[in-house]
């Protein structure tokens, strides 16, 4: 964010990641969301370089759009991929660093790339910056979702 004596300069990214998000688990979407956290990484890191921006270090409002086949039923459904509040926190971890517990287990998919390092902030330095969450559900046959991140 730029400042000066007359005004703010705000930053907003907007990317679509195809598939379904990160879930934040019991032990960590780090050590069994990989495959989620990569697609969600590259495509936050596409968006970052296009606005010319490392990441954003003050508050943040974060927009999440889940396109999903089926939003609502879950018991007993192998093809549900996750309550709102669960895919919110998935994506959330997935866009700072990870957590430096040695237990955790990193998939070692994540590990592999440099420049969506684990340890790298890559939109939000703490998730304590997120001062507003918009986030709903959509009815689609095509599984993708969108995230929208705008500098207050």
């Amino acid at each position: 964010m730029k400042i000066n004596k007359f005004w703010v300069t705000k930053h907003v990214i907007k990317f679509t990641v195809k598939g379904r998000p990160p879930r934040k688990s019991t032990k960590s979407c780090w050590s069994s969301e990989g495959e989620y956290v990569l697609k969600l990484r590259e495509k936050a890191l596409e968006a970052l370089k296009k606005e010319g921006i490392d990441h954003f270090s003050g508050p943040i409002k974060l927009e999440l759009i889940v396109f999903d086949p089926d939003i609502t039923p879950r018991k007993d459904r192998s093809d549900y991929h996750g309550d709102l509040d669960t895919l919110v926190a998935g994506v959330l971890d997935s866009l700072q660093p990870a957590p430096t517990n040695p237990d955790l287990g990193m998939d070692p998919i994540l590990k592999s790339r440099n420049d969506i390092d684990p340890a790298r902030p890559l939109i939000i330095e703490d998730d304590s910056q997120v001062v507003s969450i918009v986030a709903k559900k959509v009815k689609s046959d095509n599984v993708h979702y969108s995230v929208l991140v705008d500098s207050i």
